[in-house]
């Protein structure tokens, strides 16, 4: 969740950024077992499956 800013500082801090990136992403990423399979999912998302 966010917090409101009140200075430009927190505005463009890295956690404040990413809240609503994270709070996008699908529920079929989120619950990844490693680190691994949340990449591989994240990319597969973002560029379909590129096994050609």
């Amino acid at each position: 969740m966010k917090s409101q800013c009140y200075r430009n500082i927190k505005k463009f801090s890295f956690p404040h950024r990413t809240v609503d990136i994270w709070n996008g992403l699908s529920e079929e990423i989120v619950p990844a077992e490693s680190v691994h399979k949340f990449k591989e999912k994240l990319d597969k998302c973002r560029y379909g499956d590129r096994t050609v």
